[in-house]
């Protein structure tokens, strides 16, 4: 039996663009309403609340890396909607550098956004998850998964959601509580614009064998996979275009 989002209440954070806003787009044309969070607002975020209206879409602005921020974006997610369903972490942003390079401020704010919010968001969200069971979502990142030079701290901190998914998905089992991860490779999306052309065809060339970018759509289909089979918890859907099968040739 598959879990049905119609009407279903779904708190995403970094909604506002990306991958956040792309699974966003898909849970409401699925019939799911919705709550973006994203630190500043966006014309894609205030284009689909303007399509399906305040009673369908929400937009609240907040930095969930700050805990009181994050407690108060569940409260007021379920004032506005008397109920919360599905949990979806995708904020984030980059965090290059060695262990020589980064700042010491620098290795905390990659966990401040990527990993500490989960905690904080999930124990705000659970008495409304618990009521009927619901689905936590986090993106996570090929990157925890496989080397990447440069990138310890996002490395570290993606590869982080792997087994604190997985504690969830045992510790709250009972409740129905379903907890995944995603694993995006390299998505075409605000966080890879800087990358070079010759990146980019290096990328294509040699490291993604289906020789294509992925777009935000396709983690968003994976996403909305997840959230709805009933029968999958604790497991990570890797979206990359076999990057991850470490092909050579």
């Amino acid at each position: 039996m598959m879990y049905d989002v119609t009407d279903k209440v779904a708190l995403i954070t970094g909604g506002t663009r990306g991958i956040g806003l792309a699974i966003a787009e898909d849970l409401v044309a699925a019939g799911a309403r919705v709550v973006l969070n994203g630190r500043s607002e966006t014309p894609e975020a205030a284009e689909l609340l303007r399509r399906h209206g305040r009673q369908r879409v929400a937009i609240e602005l907040g930095d969930v890396s700050d805990t009181a921020e994050a407690e108060a974006l569940v409260k007021r997610t379920a004032d506005r909607f008397d109920r919360l369903d599905v949990l979806v972490h995708s904020a984030g942003g980059p965090a290059p550098g060695t262990v020589l390079q980064l700042e010491d401020s620098d290795w905390r704010a990659a966990f401040d956004i990527h990993v500490h919010p989960v905690f904080t968001l999930f124990r705000a969200a659970h008495p409304y998850l618990a009521r009927e069971g619901g689905a936590v979502i986090l993106i996570s990142s090929v990157a925890g998964i496989r080397g990447c030079p440069g990138t310890v701290a996002y490395q570290t901190v993606k590869g982080a959601l792997i087994p604190m998914a997985k504690a969830l998905a045992f510790d709250h089992a009972a409740e129905n509580i379903r907890v995944n991860v995603l694993a995006p490779g390299i998505i075409r999306t605000r966080f890879h614009e800087a990358m070079t052309d010759q990146a980019r065809a290096h990328n294509l060339d040699k490291r993604i064998p289906l020789r294509r970018e992925g777009s935000p759509e396709n983690v968003a289909q994976a996403a909305r996979q997840l959230i709805e089979n009933d029968f999958v918890t604790g497991e990570m859907i890797v979206v990359d275009g076999g990057m991850s099968m470490r092909v050579t040739g």
